[in-house]
């Protein structure tokens, strides 16, 4: 591990992440599962066995870890250079922090048999989606967090506090959040966008496309027709799908795309499209024209979230952990690597300090207004999720 680095980077280092920064699920898309992730520890293919893994041979005894390793699943390209190493040095427990999370559902069925045998997946925290979170909790996978060692849970941004699938965040925090809203070219619209309507205005008709993540497009579509994603009923989705279902047989959708709508935005290709704000964040760096807005019916909010699989014995050093990335100082160190919305109080404020650039963004540091229009969308128990997505495959064509 290297030696820290100066915390500070000047404005051109700035403006080279915006410009490279793509989002965690893009990355997904274009490249993480040819290169497998980056590797910073032993690899969770070895630990479906059984048995407890042993600490990496070759270290000292943590001071504070009692000899054991900390270890940490996340998502690739969602940390700083400098966290771990801080971490390390601040505590005394050794970290193995492996990007080995590549996609919700392969991550499930790499840890699922062996959480319900009882067995140790040799993680003591992993990150997930907000969906997936829901799932790990309703199946008893994930051990509640000690709020005694987690004084920092007072830092929790309010618009996460309380969600369907944790309420009042028993067993999960967020490590990182983004926005789903509308992505727009102003040339190309030939006026600002404001609402979700907008997209279905006809003067557009051919050149908007739709995400294939059924809970960003559904969830927006349903805030459009006057309802609640945090209370979504069948109904809600049947109403929902029969919007999009018109529109695509209208010709108004272009497509139903991943990230690769991204691409067709700064091209031009298209005018406007349901967009992740972090996609934006990065494209506007080369392409000022380039617009992301939360409509005034409000956006969706996605957070990947830390927990605690109930197998492991070491919930002391994750509860370290949590604690540690929940200062506004470490939250903000972390959003200057990875340029995505933090669930930390005043981390904004220590962004400012170190990368004032990024700490200027609303898609990075939303406003109060901004945050207080955000929803997560409501978690759905298996038979609703069966449903939904059954409506809405049939709503996109697929």
């Amino acid at each position: 591990m290297s030696r820290r680095e100066s915390d500070r980077r000047d404005d051109d280092e700035i403006h080279a992440v915006i410009r490279q920064a793509i989002t965690r699920r893009g990355f997904l898309g274009r490249s993480a599962r040819s290169a497998g992730g980056l590797l910073l520890g032993s690899s969770l293919l070895g630990a479906c066995g059984g048995k407890d893994g042993a600490p990496a041979a070759g270290g000292d005894a943590a001071a504070t870890g009692g000899g054991k390793t900390l270890r940490v699943s996340n998502w690739p390209l969602y940390i700083d250079k400098q966290t771990v190493a801080d971490f390390e040095k601040a505590t005394g427990i050794d970290t193995e922090y492996t990007e080995d999370v590549n996609d919700n559902a392969e991550f499930f069925a790499k840890i699922d048999e062996p959480l319900k045998r009882g067995q140790s997946i040799d993680r003591e925290i992993i990150v997930l989606t907000d969906w997936m979170a829901g799932r790990l909790i309703r199946l008893g996978y994930v051990s509640p967090l000690d709020d005694a060692k987690f004084p920092n849970k007072a830092n929790l941004v309010d618009s996460v506090k309380d969600v369907s699938f944790d309420p009042g965040r028993k067993f999960s925090v967020p490590w990182l959040s983004g926005m789903a809203g509308i992505g727009y070219n102003p040339k190309k619209t030939g006026r600002e966008l404001t609402s979700i309507d907008d997209i279905f205005d006809p003067k557009l008709k051919g050149q908007v496309t739709m995400l294939t993540e059924m809970r960003d497009t559904f969830g927006l579509v349903m805030l459009g027709l006057g309802k609640d994603p945090t209370k979504a009923t069948v109904a809600d989705a049947k109403a929902a799908g029969a919007r999009i279902k018109r529109a695509r047989e209208s010709g108004q959708i272009r497509k139903f795309t991943g990230n690769d709508y991204a691409e067709d935005l700064a091209a031009g290709n298209i005018a406007a499209a349901i967009a992740w704000s972090g996609d934006i964040q990065g494209l506007a760096a080369d392409n000022p024209d380039l617009r992301w807005i939360a409509p005034k019916e409000g956006a969706m909010l996605f957070s990947d979230n830390m927990m605690i699989p109930k197998t492991s014995d070491r919930q002391d050093l994750a509860m370290a952990w949590i604690n540690y990335v929940y200062d506004p100082k470490h939250s903000a160190q972390i959003v200057a690597g990875a340029p995505y919305l933090p669930a930390v109080k005043g981390a904004g404020a220590e962004l400012a300090k170190i990368a004032p650039d990024l700490a200027s963004s609303p898609l990075v540091n939303p406003p109060d207004e901004l945050r207080a229009r955000l929803h997560v969308f409501k978690a759905l128990s298996d038979s609703e999720d069966t449903e939904f997505n059954r409506i809405f495959q049939d709503a996109i064509g697929a």
